[in-house]
């Protein structure tokens, strides 16, 4: 037994001691690609400086990757390479710090202090010296100097590194294409409820080909992404075209992008990445939910290939759509799927619906916000501001139950709106018929927190004052009075919620998914435009019934603040999602010769090289925040992200590198390379050098500037991580 014992625990240290140099390995070997990718496009950049300067017989005494710089800290003194060695004339190494490299040329060096030296150095004495001369001649420069080259051959040297990052970029993406490159597709899975997209009366199911002045036949979701940000930054006022191809013809709209809520300069339109009617390999549902209960391991991964005898066309653009609009428009029916299993067979199961949980309250329902332009509320009379009061036979509607009742609505919906307030206030009853409008995201899946029902084209803001208590409160107590009337009553309006206990079991407490939002709600759920109140009736949907809340509520009409204990208890109503984990879609895009991969190749340098454009042309008209910004550190973050993901996303993140390198290199900033550019075109204008001194103090500002802003980026790298 005791041998046993120890031959065990010998057994898992051994196990363990083996995991941990694998993960260790993996580590090395996951930044090693890091720091060799990042290395290669400095070393091209360089690279091209080296051999156009070799052509032109300029003597390069130096080629480095990073800079050979001294680091003393107190007593230490670091060593200022990894490595160098010398062949021939040049002396090649790695710098110890890897922010860059360089190509020291003989007569030329971007340190302002040392350019008197190095004037001097590469004076050589002319023929005949010692005599008297008439005038003092030019001193003559040793021929394999960088400055005693014509303009025009330093202007080329100057300006090689950047033409390499350019070719290199192109071809970095063509290899990429050339293995495959995964992207989502830029179709329209869904629009946001109340967002542009959404007023516009764009349906899911199409495919965007064009989007302000990028078109594509086969855009990927982060183009489009990227362009409307950008176009956003740049106009935010200005509409943006946006073509949509769909099976019956395309449709072209014009939108005005809209900002979100937790982030007031990013720009969106408001269209969702479809899912595929497929199940996830793992995990395939949502723990504690209906789908949990009735798919078994073997239908993970299963693609759904009929829904209540209706079969799934995979040759649509976008085949999922009618599936998830029966899916969110019918939260109250049970489903019949048909999977087909990774193994081949078919199974069909029934789908029952998810029953909801609640605090016990009813929520009331806020004003129209945002109406489908021309749709079927608009038609009828309905006008932003609306408050609905009731609808077919529901005299007390609330926000959530109207749109479980409303969301499949397909005859005419009689509904009574109060419009106006005060005096002013009237009632108007508006018969509303609603139209066959894909419901593929669920009412309430909003940015901004509201609910949208597709089919009749009106979305209102749900608020977070109870318009019926359907449960009793308990322990409830007033901060303002000490009177018995201190339970929570309609009117309320709830201003926090605290998760107070934890149950056994609960796995949503635990699961890596929702820890963001379980410590919101562990500290205090506060209503707000980026936590929404849907978000908040979400999250209560993981909890296990049982679970006690604190509720933090204000009472206007005594200003009283009224504390309550609220528990986590069964609806008679049911959710939208039933807990089925999808996949989001996936295309692979991969060149079929060798000059599609050129094509795209060039394609892609393209864009990039347009993004860094387009940002720095926004950057001095205050557009750009320095969040947008990153240096080092988040460079070699996204390096990493992207080099786990493979080698074609690094390729990918290479191209876009050298495409940045390249332009802000040549920025016409002294001590960069767009720096000498500028005085080499003076030079060739005036027919003579600039001014030493000028040259020099400015060299001397570019430099600090550059000091400067890499303090700043290493700053703003730090925080954006702590």
């Amino acid at each position: 037994m005791l041998l046993d014992f120890l031959s065990t625990h010998l057994l898992l240290a051994a196990d363990e001691s083996s995991s941990f140099l694998v993960s260790l390995f993996s580590s090395f070997a996951l930044y090693g690609r890091v720091a060799l990718g990042i290395g290669l496009v400095i070393f091209v950049h360089e690279l091209g400086h080296f051999v156009a300067a070799k052509t032109f017989g300029v003597k390069c005494e130096k080629f480095y990757v990073g800079f050979d710089v001294p680091i003393r800290i107190g007593p230490i003194k670091f060593p200022r390479t990894l490595g160098k060695f010398r062949y021939g004339e040049t002396e090649y190494g790695i710098g110890i710090v890897p922010l860059g490299g360089y190509v020291k040329m003989l007569g030329q060096d971007d340190d302002p202090r040392k350019q008197g030296e190095e004037a001097k150095r590469i004076q050589v004495e002319s023929e005949g010296e010692g005599e008297e001369p008439e005038e003092q001649a030019a001193p003559r420069l040793d021929p394999r100097s960088f400055p005693a080259k014509p303009v025009w051959q330093r202007m080329i040297i100057i300006s090689a590194g950047v033409v390499m990052n350019v070719i290199t970029g192109v071809l970095f993406a063509a290899i990429a294409y050339g293995y495959g490159v995964g992207y989502s597709p830029a179709i329209v899975g869904g629009v946001v409820p109340g967002g542009p997209a959404w007023k516009a009366g764009i349906e899911p199911g199409g495919q965007v080909v064009s989007v302000g002045t990028w078109s594509d036949p086969e855009m990927h979701f982060r183009e489009m992404k990227m362009e409307i940000l950008t176009d956003g930054l740049e106009n935010p006022d200005k509409p943006i075209d946006v073509e949509i191809k769909y099976e019956d013809g395309t449709r072209n709209f014009e939108l005005v992008t809209q900002s979100r809520p937790e982030m007031k300069d990013a720009r969106m339109i408001g269209i969702a990445i479809p899912n595929v009617a497929t199940l996830a390999a793992t995990p395939y549902t949502l723990q504690g939910t209906v789908a949990s209960r009735t798919l078994t391991e073997q239908d993970g991964g299963a693609s759904i290939i009929a829904y209540d005898g209706t079969p799934i066309n995979e040759q649509a653009i976008v085949p999922g759509t009618p599936f998830f609009d029966y899916l969110y428009s019918n939260p109250n029916k049970t489903i019949q799927l048909t999977l087909r299993r990774t193994d081949g067979s078919e199974q069909v199961v029934s789908m029952p619906p998810q029953p909801s949980k609640s605090l016990g309250v009813r929520f009331a329902i806020g004003p129209i916000v945002a109406l489908v332009e021309n749709g079927p509320a608009a038609t009828a009379g309905m006008q932003v501001g609306d408050v609905i009061q009731s609808y077919g036979d529901t005299k007390s509607p609330d926000a959530y139950g109207m749109a479980t009742d409303l969301v499949g609505a397909s005859n005419t919906v009689n509904v009574t709106v109060k419009r106006g307030d005060g005096e002013d206030a009237k009632i108007v009853e508006l018969a509303i018929t609603p139209v066959a409008s894909p419901q593929t995201l669920p009412p309430n899946q909003s940015i901004a927190g509201e609910i949208a029902i597709n089919a009749l084209g009106f979305a209102y803001q749900p608020q977070p004052v109870i318009s019926q208590m359907i449960t009793a409160t308990e322990n409830a107590t007033s901060k303002e009075t000490d009177s018995d009337d201190a339970s929570l009553q309609a009117g309320d309006e709830i201003k926090e919620v605290r998760l107070v206990s934890s149950l056994p079991g609960n796995e949503a407490l635990n699961d890596e998914r929702f820890k963001v939002i379980m410590d919101q709600l562990q500290a205090g759920w506060t209503i707000t435009p980026v936590s929404t109140l849907n978000a908040l009736i979400e999250t209560i949907q993981l909890l296990p019934e049982g679970t006690e809340l604190k509720v933090i509520a204000n009472r206007p009409e005594d200003n009283k603040v009224i504390e309550s204990s609220l528990v986590v208890s069964g609806d008679d109503r049911n959710q939208f999602e039933r807990g089925i984990a999808f996949t989001p879609t996936e295309s692979i895009q991969q060149a079929t010769s060798l000059g599609s991969a050129l094509t795209l190749g060039v394609k892609e340098g393209y864009r990039r090289f347009n993004d860094v454009i387009r940002f720095l042309r926004m950057l001095p008209r205050g557009k750009i925040k320095l969040r947008h910004v990153g240096g080092p550190l988040e460079i070699v973050n996204i390096a990493k992200n992207e080099a786990e993901k493979g080698i074609s996303p690094q390729l990918m993140f290479l191209t876009m590198l050298s495409m940045n390198l390249a332009i802000l290199n040549f920025l016409p900033i002294p001590a960069l390379d767009g720096g000498h550019m500028v005085f080499l075109i003076y030079e060739l204008v005036a027919g003579k050098r600039a001014n030493e001194q000028l040259e020099f103090r400015l060299t001397l500002a570019g430099v600090l500037a550059l000091l400067v802003l890499m303090a700043v980026v290493f700053a703003n790298d730090i925080l954006r991580h702590l």
